[in-house]
């Protein structure tokens, strides 16, 4: 695949500030310099500068970009980490067999050919990959912010992705004409993204952190693909990986638990001693939410690209088994409103813990 590094705007600074928190009570500490407007300002930001669409091919979608570029650069005035913009041809072979695949895997031999449903898929799928063709020309941009560690040979991998989509559930197409904020789905995580950067950019680091917004999940996951596939050839020892899903979503009205702060962390069986040290230096900074393990895998998110790379890692996200919206998912009414800005805000103060204890080797 092409690759072209636009140019890295920082430099490395191993000890630019001479301090790191030594216990989660400083952890804490650090983590309050962000407030719930920090967080929320960020989430009304992208949506508002990528208006009425951050999809892969409209113009919201190169503000998009150029808005996190700016963004990252305001979050770390004193250059202690490095900013690239990595830019990539989209597989589109891969992705139109991606969705190939999952009808045959999902859909062929489990439903009728005769029933509606089937059709339904039939047609998606079809749709799908002709829209995919039709934007093979549009190149994607993954934007990394790095921070070098006092021990450069092991990373800490974040993930969010900032590109949108907005699909129409009754006939499974894409109005692309029609608004899609992606509130939601995903600058609630783009915004804890941007936030952890203002912290991790004032702190010594034990190891080296990577935060990553992805381009091209909406429409095959390709900007982890190729970002998985760069780490892999570029042989980085990653600690693990943390991926951010959705993480604005959280009611009781819908719940069927009736609980507000249960949010969910999927992984594999082979992820769980790294996510189960996550969920320990999480719990220690807040008790307001908690993510529960769930060793189901995940196909719905940007992970299990790096899944199949060989890397170990967990998207924390919502809860999608008890606590999912379909009115706000991949919809016009995915609006920086519609989000709970508390759970939102707890969610970047437990994933703040979880960073800032790995990276720091917390345990008291």
């Amino acid at each position: 695949m092409l690759k072209l590094i636009i140019p890295a705007i920082f430099s490395f600074s191993l000890a630019a500030f001479g301090r790191a928190p030594a216990t989660y009570s400083q952890v804490r500490n650090e983590l309050v310099k962000v407030t719930q407007k920090n967080i929320i300002d960020h989430v009304n930001g992208l949506v508002s500068v990528s208006a009425p669409s951050r999809m892969v091919g409209k113009p919201g979608h190169d503000r998009a970009r150029n808005y996190l570029v700016e963004s990252i650069k305001a979050a770390d005035p004193k250059n202690t980490g490095s900013l690239k913009v990595m830019t990539f041809r989209p597989d589109i072979e891969e992705a139109k067999s991606f969705y190939q695949k999952e009808f045959q895997d999902k859909v062929e031999g489990k439903i009728p050919s005769q029933r509606p449903a089937y059709q339904k898929w039939f047609r998606f799928t079809s749709y799908i990959k002709t829209m995919a063709e039709s934007l093979k020309t549009v190149e994607g941009s993954n934007i990394i912010w790095e921070k070098i560690g006092l021990n450069p040979n092991k990373t800490l991998l974040i993930t969010a992705h900032y590109d949108t989509i907005t699909l129409d559930t009754s006939t499974l197409t894409i109005p692309e004409n029609l608004p899609m904020p992606g509130a939601n789905y995903n600058a609630s995580s783009v915004a804890v993204g941007l936030n952890l950067i203002r912290i991790l950019s004032q702190i010594d680091l034990n190891y080296s952190v990577q935060i990553v917004f992805l381009d091209w999940q909406s429409i095959g996951f390709l900007g982890s693909l190729d970002y998985a596939k760069e780490l892999k050839l570029s042989k980085t020892n990653l600690l693990g990986f943390i991926n951010l899903e959705m993480l604005g979503q959280d009611t009781s009205y819908f719940d069927k638990t009736k609980k507000k702060g249960n949010m969910s962390v999927y992984y594999r069986p082979e992820d769980e001693s790294f996510v189960r040290k996550l969920n320990d230096h999480g719990s220690k900074i807040t008790s307001k939410v908690t993510f529960e393990m769930k060793a189901l895998g995940f196909e719905q998110s940007d992970n299990f690209r790096f899944w199949d790379q060989g890397f170990i890692g967990a998207t924390f996200s919502q809860n999608w088994e008890d606590d999912f919206n379909p009115k706000f998912f991949q919809t016009q009414q995915d609006t920086p409103e519609t989000l709970n800005h508390e759970t939102l805000y707890h969610a970047y103060q437990y994933l703040g813990g979880a960073v800032l204890g790995t990276l720091l080797d917390i345990t008291k």
